[in-house]
This record gives structure tokens, sequence and C-alpha cells, in this order.
């Protein structure tokens, strides 16, 4: 009996404080408060010059897109060419469907108004493990060890994308997630846009409601999570 009563006790402790810690972080979330343990995952540098930008591709959505993320790190790749960091961009990543998701981005990236023939691609790679490599061996525009580069990739990637280039050798790169060029007046900034649309008038309406903070912190959370275990697996794997 004494036993149930202990369980029944450390049951309702265990509840008690779960369901707490719980509550504290929804609301800390919703408060958007800082996560902190993204520290462990993201590897952040200012841009500067080099040989070539490489954006690691992160995947296509339905209809053959690239995911949000993936839009993001596009984005940011033609931001970095705008400012003249590099004058080439490679698009790195092979995929499960009928096109590869280089091509995909490199579609998205023209879409955006990037010039075709500033890109190269590399198909090849399936992981993160695999962008390092197989960059080495791509024709067309050659990629040394000690090759200057900028990797873009999210910023919850950047850290294991990071240890992976270092593992193959690579020792002159620096990790950017998010960049807008400074030509403000470019007609490729998007941020610089302005309405032609008759009538039109910003109408203030905003999306960054509690609801919507608790839900993307719980993704950014998740994220992290994930990538955490994805860098423990990877140093078992010893690809890191």
């Amino acid at each position: 009996m004494a036993i149930l009563q202990r369980t029944a006790t450390l049951l309702r402790w265990t509840l008690t404080t779960v369901g707490a810690l719980t509550l504290i972080t929804g609301v800390w979330l919703m408060r958007d408060g800082p996560l902190f343990l993204d520290r462990l995952v993201t590897e952040q540098d200012q841009p500067a010059h080099a040989e070539a930008i490489i954006c690691l591709c992160g995947g296509l959505s339905d209809h053959d897109l690239p995911m949000e993320e993936g839009w993001k790190r596009i984005y940011a790749a033609l931001q970095l060419q705008l400012d003249g960091f590099a004058p080439v961009i490679i698009f790195s990543g092979g995929g499960t469907g009928r096109v590869s998701e280089a091509e995909v981005y490199a579609e998205a990236a023209r879409w955006l108004g990037a010039d075709p023939a500033t890109f190269r691609l590399e198909t090849e790679s399936g992981s993160t493990a695999q962008h390092a490599p197989n960059l080495l061996r791509l024709d067309g525009h050659p990629v040394t060890r000690d090759s200057s580069l900028i990797i873009v990739t999210s910023e919850l990637h950047s850290k294991r994308a990071a240890m992976c280039f270092r593992k193959a050798g690579f020792t002159n790169f620096r990790m950017v997630s998010s960049y807008v060029s400074s030509r403000r007046d470019a007609s490729l900034v998007r941020e610089a846009r302005v309405s032609d649309a008759p009538g039109f008038h910003p109408n203030g309406k905003r999306y960054d409601d509690a609801i919507n903070r608790l839900k993307w912190g719980v993704e950014k959370l998740i994220d992290t999570f994930r990538e955490i275990v994805a860098i423990a697996y990877y140093k078992v794997r010893g690809y890191v």
C-alpha cells in the first residue's frame, strides 16, 4: 500500500512539473523569448569576398518547389552575389525526385532575377555530409579545400554543415544564413519594392499574434532538438 502511495505521489509530482514547464515554455514562446538552445547548433559569420557562394539545397515541397527555408537560402545567396561577394553561385543538392534540388533552386533563383550564366549545379548530394566531398569533384568550376567560399544554409543547419566541411578539410569558408543587399534601390532587392497596383494602401494587418508566435517557437524548438540529435548522430558515424 505504501509503495502505491509513493508511486501515486511521484506520478502527481511528475505530471505537475511537466505541466508547469509546458505552461512556462508556452508563455515564453508566445512572448517571443529566445530559445538559447539554438546557439548550440548555429554558426554564423560576416560575409567576405570569396571565389564562390555555395547554396546548400534544403529539400522540396509539393509540386517540386523549394521548401520555405530553401527560398530563404536562395534569396540570401542572390543578395550576396548582388553585393559582389562572389561571381558564382553553386547550388548543391540531389534529392529523391525526378529532378534534382539543385536544378529547382537554380530555377527559383532565375525567377528572383539572378543571372543563370553565373550558376553551377552539384546534383549528387543526398545528405549534409555529402556536399563537401561532392563539391571537390564538381566539373566546370573547380573547388578545392583551400577555396574561399561562402556557404549559405539555414541558421539551425549551419553548425552541422560547417562541421562537415571542416571534416572534409575545407579551411577557408564563412557560414551565412540571412543577408539583404545594401543596394536598396536594386530591382533584385525585394525589400526595396513598392506597389504598382492602383489604389493599393498597406492595411497594417499583422500575423505575429500570440498563437502564431507559439507555433513558430514550437517549430523552432523541435528543429533545434532535431539538429542536436543529428549532430550527435554525425559524430557517432564519424561524419564530423
